[in-house]
């Protein structure tokens, strides 16, 4: 007796997306074209094919399985972007890809040793791109300096979202260290030296585990990427700003020296309501707002992880201080911030709970949003996914006034063909439109990344399956 057995595809489990742990060099200079490795499970097969956070930074497939070209347009702002790399399974979290100032070059190996480093080529203002590749790995690099100059290394291991915590040592030309840096701002480090002499010396770069690890041995892999930014170029000023403010305005500031903090006038009338911000990425800023006789009246700490932000209303007439410090009472030319003043509006933020979604043609998926609100808003919000691919819809919903969580449902047509693409979540009062944010995966955060945040959750449409039929005794 024979009988018929339907095998409904639509009941198996989707094969999971390729991993994507790092990208080697993780960035290159503006106007330039570099081949660059990628590392991750799944992405020997499947030809995954990259996705970019700018239009200008072009990553192709190469000749080889995990290589990419990596195209830059000249017209491509120097900072970090995001890579997502993505297969018809869905798509890798993302990566981030720098896109530098200076010429950009690759460790010049060998370089484990001291002695060997210096036979190198000793250079100055250019990006050195690493990897501390096993454990116990220590790279060493030669740079020329000269007498009265000041230099400045600045390391992005941990920024780019390697699993280390990088250390940098500063030697002279017998191999003696004049200076070292480890866990400046985040865990990567930074070191501000003038030469006394005109000399080579030599930089080396290594990393303890992270996440920490019981032992404290130096620790390695193909995923401990760095970029090393060596120059001797002069940095932002430090006191051009305006002492006396009227909002809204931003200001650039440097504290340049230790201890030192930048204190600014703003007249205000009594309830006047201010939104006050410190952006500082290579320091742990705090902001201040005090009365005339040094009162603190409002205080802000970034705690490490975020950028100090104060509402803070006028309870009368007068001028008042805003104070920019560092909570370590640290001070440099790497301590560059941005302050922005202004009339304190409604606004909330909305983070989704993952950075991609999957949804099967003629099914649902739903997306979820925690919403913080700062002030009341007087019209009804509502949120909406938009720049859904073809066949994909989800109806706007009410967004209640006040903290929680909203849903959206993302709806894919029966016939909606397979596709791959980036969306936004945006929630908007009929005046003012705010984006939702999911935030980029990483283990155990101990401070910022180049990118924290972003506002482009991708979306995953799998064609229906087609049922398959199988004969069976």
């Amino acid at each position: 007796m024979r009988a018929l057995l339907w095998l409904g595809l639509a009941a198996t489990t989707a094969a999971a997306p390729p991993g994507f742990e790092s990208l080697f060099p993780a960035g290159a200079q503006a106007g330039t074209r570099v081949e660059t490795s990628v590392a991750g499970k799944g992405l020997e097969s499947g030809a995954p094919i990259a996705w970019s956070s700018h239009p200008g930074l072009v990553l192709l497939a190469g000749e080889k399985p995990k290589k990419f070209i990596a195209t830059i347009a000249k017209e491509v702002p120097p900072g970090p972007y995001l890579v997502r790399l993505y297969t018809d399974e869905g798509s890798t979290p993302p990566r981030i890809f720098v896109v530098g100032r200076h010429p950009e070059h690759l460790e010049q190996e060998p370089n484990d040793a001291f002695k060997t480093a210096k036979d190198a080529e000793p250079r100055m203002n250019v990006v050195i791109n690493g990897v501390l590749e096993k454990s116990g790995d220590v790279d060493t690099h030669a740079i020329r300096v000269q007498k009265g100059k000041m230099i400045t290394l600045e390391l992005q291991g941990y920024a780019l979202g390697s699993p280390m915590d990088p250390a940098l040592r500063l030697l002279d030309a017998r191999g003696v260290e004049i200076a070292g840096g480890h866990d400046t701002h985040n865990l990567d480090p930074r070191i501000e030296h003038t030469p006394a002499v005109d000399s080579t010396l030599y930089v080396q770069v290594f990393a303890f585990a992270h996440p920490p690890a019981a032992d404290v041995a130096l620790k390695g892999s193909s995923s401990h990427v760095y970029r090393l930014v060596v120059t001797d170029e002069a940095t932002r000023p430090a006191a051009d700003e305006p002492k006396t403010i009227t909002a809204p305005t931003g200001i650039q500031g440097t504290l340049s020296k230790p201890r030192e903090e930048d204190v600014f006038t703003l007249a205000a009338k009594k309830g006047e309501e201010f939104a006050l911000v410190v952006h500082s990425r290579q320091f742990d800023a705090v902001l201040r707002v005090e009365d005339g006789e040094g009162k603190t009246l409002a205080t802000a700490d970034d705690g490490d992880t975020s950028d100090p932000v104060l509402r803070w209303k006028a309870a009368k007439d007068g001028e008042f201080k805003i104070v920019v410090a560092d909570r370590f009472h640290g001070g440099s030319q790497g301590h560059a911030y941005d302050l922005d003043v202004k009339p304190f509006a409604p606004s909330l933020t909305a983070t989704l709970d993952t950075h991609a979604y999957r949804v099967e043609a003629g099914k649902t998926a739903e997306v979820k949003l925690t919403v913080k609100m700062s002030g009341s808003f007087t019209a009804k919000l509502q949120a909406k996914a938009a720049g859904l691919p073809a066949g994909v819809t989800a109806d706007a919903v009410e967004v209640p006034a006040k903290d929680g969580e909203v849903k959206l449902t993302l709806k894919s047509a029966p016939e909606a063909a397979a596709s791959q693409s980036s969306f936004r979540v945006e929630i908007s009062d009929g005046t003012q439109t705010f984006i939702a944010t999911y935030a980029i995966p990483f283990t155990e955060p101990r401070g910022d990344l180049l990118i924290t945040t972003d506002t482009q959750p991708w979306l995953t449409v799998a064609a229906k399956p087609v049922e398959k039929k199988a004969a069976a005794k």
